[in-house]
């Protein structure tokens, strides 16, 4: 049984689509990516994200893949340690997914467990979008004694064509990182961390094709329409 509802995709789609930005205030600008930001619905100390953006040089199925592949990702992202799926009985019976992220000294490193899928969506002019939820799981296994674990996390990636190998990407992203650190910390950690993990995931589609040149789309993929 699905985590998510068809509505859910067809909805992050309608919000790319619609670039409402009401309630947002740009925060970070970087070559490629505006981030904007606002105070969660979810914790109102804490900001959800949303970085809007795209390349000229990536293929939308590159960064799709590169974006799932946790294999592939240990390569690039120094501060994933660890990962690994589980196929057991967890509330409604998906496959659950889980890494350890570093954390800088004297914090402890949290782990995050959370359910993602991915959808296409086509819209009445034939546009087609390529649509990634993930979302914090509860009843997953705990991870190793002394890492925090994260149970609030939120990142959702929406991907289109742009040109023949470009793409347009929407994100949003948030989570709660729990424990005693001031606002301060989190806010240089977000104003540095969301630019370097946007030019490590464009360096990282680069390596990808550079790795695997004859590009394919991800199979078994279920479009919706809207």
């Amino acid at each position: 049984m699905p985590f998510f509802t068809d509505d859910a995709f067809k909805d992050f789609v309608t919000q790319f689509k619609s670039r409402d930005f009401d309630g947002w205030e740009q925060y970070v600008q970087i070559s490629d990516f505006t981030v904007y930001r606002k105070r969660s619905d979810r914790n109102a100390h804490l900001f959800q994200y949303r970085a809007v953006g795209g390349w000229s040089n990536v293929h939308p199925a590159t960064l799709a893949h590169v974006y799932l592949d946790l294999a592939f990702r240990k390569k690039w992202d120094k501060n994933m340690l660890s990962y690994h799926t589980t196929t057991q009985e967890v509330q409604s019976g998906y496959t659950g997914y889980q890494f350890e992220m570093k954390y800088p000294w004297p914090l402890s490193n949290r782990d995050y467990a959370y359910a993602m899928e991915t959808k296409m969506v086509q819209d009445g002019a034939g546009n087609t979008y390529q649509v990634i939820l993930g979302e914090s799981l509860e009843g997953f296994p705990e991870g190793k004694k002394g890492v925090i674990r994260i149970d609030t996390y939120m990142q959702n990636i929406c991907i289109t064509a742009d040109g023949e190998n470009g793409c347009t990407v929407f994100m949003d992203y948030f989570d709660d990182p729990k424990g005693s650190i001031p606002k301060s910390v989190i806010n240089w950690a977000a104003k540095t961390g969301i630019p370097t993990f946007i030019e490590n995931l464009r360096s990282a589609c680069v390596q990808y094709d550079r790795e695997n040149p004859t590009k394919s789309q991800l199979d078994d993929i279920e479009t919706l329409f809207i």
